[in-house]
């Protein structure tokens, strides 16, 4: 694995943060939130379109009057619509929080959305949504509980909370798990990767068969924020995400790319991408024999900007 490139796709006075990278209809999207800061009342969606992975144009603009839309999501549909999901923070005009609500939208175009369904319970944070054959699986979780909750169904219909808890400090000794991925093997047995941010602040390896009630769990001795999984076409699966490295001058937070060893239950530093500063947070894709990764990274300016960076495999 070698890096090729990174290139900035979006950049101005503004924190750009937060990606997610989809392959669809033969295009090529990437959506993030632009906002004042990192935590700010007044977060937008971008969502750029590329027909090579090298020239991106904005497509649409998603937002909502007196509302932070945080960390969103593209995601195929069983049905081939792209879903659009995102955490919709709702404040009164003096700037109080009245909601935390899970939002969905659907396009076939990437140009129009429906309007948002609401999903889930408020103040419970749905993060990825990912599908096997017409079911899907997302985690969610409450920065006040230290728990997660399994939910599942079609986002688009029914889509109910099945195991409460998934995880939790209370029933796996292991504070504050939160953000999360799921890829799915060819049999339907899940495969999670479960950020968390208490204690060890390790990230934990959860793997469950078809039906997704029995979950054996594993630590991975790694911190691992915003995490993004990838099976790639020689059957390796691939993580990226923010890692922790402390050395006795600081903690160096950056964006990294790892291997996950199922047999052995551990990740694998792989690469280090360039960031520093307030990063992170990549998806990725793999078309014609290079990886390609999308984030956001302070390293070469001091608002955050969109990047994404081609990787030779």
């Amino acid at each position: 694995m070698k890096l090729i490139s990174t290139q900035s796709i979006w950049q101005n006075n503004q924190h750009n943060a937060f990606t997610d990278l989809v392959e669809y209809q033969g295009r090529y999207f990437c959506c993030f939130r632009q906002a004042t800061n990192h935590v700010s009342k007044d977060g937008i969606v971008r969502i750029l379109v590329s027909d090579d992975l090298e020239n991106w144009q904005l497509i649409s603009t998603e937002s909502y009057h007196l509302a932070d839309l945080r960390d969103p999501k593209l995601t195929i549909h069983p049905s081939g619509k792209l879903l659009l999901t995102y955490y919709r923070k709702r404040f009164t005009p003096a700037g109080q929080c009245i909601a935390n609500e899970n939002c969905v939208s659907f396009s076939t175009t990437a140009i129009s959305w429906s309007q948002p369904k609401v999903l889930g319970e408020n103040n419970w944070w749905l993060w990825r949504y990912r599908f096997y054959q017409n079911t899907g699986l997302a985690i969610a979780y409450n920065r006040s509980q230290n728990t997660v909750h399994l939910y599942q169904g079609d986002p688009l219909a029914s889509f109910h909370k099945v195991k409460d808890p998934l995880f939790s400090l209370s029933s796996h000794g292991k504070g504050y798990p939160n953000e999360s991925d799921i890829l799915f093997t060819e049999d339907g047995t899940a495969i999670c990767i479960l950020r968390r941010d208490a204690d060890s602040f390790s990230a934990q390896l959860g793997i469950a068969k078809l039906g997704y009630q029995n979950w054996q769990w594993y630590d991975l001795a790694e911190y691992v924020g915003g995490p993004a999984m990838l099976r790639l076409s020689n059957g390796k699966i691939i993580v990226a995400g923010r890692r922790w490295i402390a050395n006795r001058l600081k903690k160096q937070l950056t964006t990294w790319i790892f291997e996950l060893d199922l047999d052995n239950k551990k990740l694998i530093p792989l690469l280090e991408l360039e960031s520093a500063g307030d990063n992170s947070y990549p998806a990725m894709i793999e078309k014609q024999g290079k990886l390609y990764v999308s984030y956001y990274s302070q390293h070469s300016n001091r608002k955050c900007a969109i990047y994404l960076a081609s990787i030779d495999l």
